[in-house]
């Protein structure tokens, strides 16, 4: 069964892709990813709580509070990472190792729905929130479950944010589909208008991995083509314009 939905603002962060102009200057192949990651200002949040977040939460809450716009304090959100706050959780489990002390603040904030409630602390947002985590398919996964429930609660829209950095060097050996990007979608009941989409999910055997899917996503929206497919295993996505 295909799900429809419409985009009312599509806020993304990767190297050296900050804003809109940005976007389509990639898609159109004018511009490329940057080496390095530059971090968003969140002037909005007091300079106190800022210094507090890391590279990871600026990035998911400047999209979580710039794609939300003026719906930041009811709004329901979904969030999704594959791997999470991976470099704060990493430095947790070095502290371990090495016998020392853990801090609870730094354990609060390395915990997976941290960035959603952070969020919903510094909004006021009260309305329901999860996190979500699927491995290669976390970006697919948690864009299903925004979709969702938006049909299933008769919802008049709703914020999904994806957000996943490189990991730790460490643990790159074992990753190879890593990307710094961070996507925040405002999603609405279709309308009958060019941002509206179908999203269908089918199983299928033998299917090879795709590239990012957040990144391909990117791609696809910011294009005229009428047609994006994402394979990982055996999983077969399909997003498609209604018009």
């Amino acid at each position: 069964m295909a799900l429809n939905f419409s985009i009312a603002n599509c806020v993304a962060w990767a190297p050296g892709l900050e804003t809109k102009q940005d976007w389509q200057l990639w898609q159109s192949g004018e511009k490329s990813l940057a080496d390095e990651l530059t971090l968003p200002k969140l002037a909005s949040i007091p300079a106190m709580q800022r210094r507090r977040l890391s590279p990871f939460a600026k990035v998911a809450l400047h999209c979580a509070l710039e794609a939300s716009g003026d719906h930041q304090a009811d709004i329901p959100l979904v969030f999704s990472s594959r791997h999470g706050d991976l470099h704060r959780t990493t430095s947790l489990i070095e502290n371990i190792a090495a016998a020392e002390d853990l801090s609870p603040t730094q354990f609060g904030l390395s915990v997976h729905n941290a960035a959603a409630g952070l969020f919903s602390i510094f909004t006021g947002n009260r309305a329901p929130i999860s996190a979500v985590s699927g491995g290669q398919t976390s970006f697919m996964q948690g864009f299903l479950d925004s979709v969702a429930k938006m049909h299933a609660n008769k919802l008049p829209r709703i914020l999904y944010v994806f957000c996943d950095l490189q990991v730790p060097e460490c643990y790159r050996p074992y990753v190879s589909d890593d990307d710094d990007i961070a996507i925040g979608l405002l999603l609405e009941p279709a309308k009958d208008d060019s941002h509206s989409f179908n999203l269908e999910y089918k199983q299928s055997e033998g299917q090879a991995l795709s590239d990012c899917q957040a990144l391909s996503f990117m791609d696809f929206i910011l294009s005229s083509n009428h047609h994006m497919q994402a394979n990982v295993h055996q999983q077969n996505w399909h997003v498609s314009r209604l018009n």
